[in-house]
């Protein structure tokens, strides 16, 4: 992944200082807005990632690719119109992308699809506390549950299961603290574990 050299991936997205919160990309993205050849540094940092989140849910490379170029042209046309309200600049970002994702499938007139491996299931059934997949038929129980789902409860699980985002990156993605992203995690998994003892 290229980094800008200022960049330190270890540290926290954001920082507190003097009782407000510095976003660490603030820096880029004002040079960005002020001269858009300075999107080169944003463009570095961020390009790998969000292309291995488009990959995840399309499962093309070419076509993350594609979709991972039309985000990133977005951004930066768009860039202007960005605020620092408080929240990691990725965020806007992720944004960005999942709706070019959403884009795409719905002209394509498909529905979004992302890998279901064995173990992302068993780890969805222990962290939701739904038992054990014993059989083939509980797997087929579970995914025709989640199929059953509201699409924007399906998303986070997908977050936090098959795209195997941590807390801190679902509350990036959805502007919010890690504290309100596992609350509304748990109250997905509670529904689920009623509806799967039915």
């Amino acid at each position: 992944m290229l980094l800008c050299a200022f960049y330190d991936k270890t540290q926290p997205i954001l920082t507190q200082q003097k009782g407000t919160y510095q976003n660490e990309d603030s820096a880029l993205v004002a040079a960005a807005q002020k001269d858009r050849n300075a999107f080169a540094a944003l463009y570095d940092k961020y390009f790998d990632r969000i292309y291995l989140f488009i990959y995840k849910r399309v499962g093309d490379e070419q076509l993350a690719g594609d979709i991972c170029q039309e985000t990133m042209l977005k951004v930066m046309v768009n860039i202007n119109k960005y605020e620092d309200r408080g929240f990691p600049f990725s965020a806007w970002l992720y944004r960005i992308a999942s709706n070019e994702v959403n884009l795409y499938y719905r002209s394509q007139k498909k529905n979004t699809t992302v890998e279901i491996q064995e173990k992302h299931l068993k780890e969805l059934m222990h962290e939701g506390h739904l038992g054990k997949i014993e059989s083939e038929e509980d797997q087929e129980k579970l995914i025709h549950q989640l199929s059953r789902l509201k699409p924007e409860y399906t998303e986070i699980i997908e977050l936090r299961f098959f795209m195997e985002y941590s807390f801190k990156e679902i509350a990036e993605f959805y502007n919010i603290t890690e504290a309100n992203a596992k609350m509304r995690l748990y109250r997905i998994l509670e529904k689920m574990k009623e509806d799967w003892n039915k």
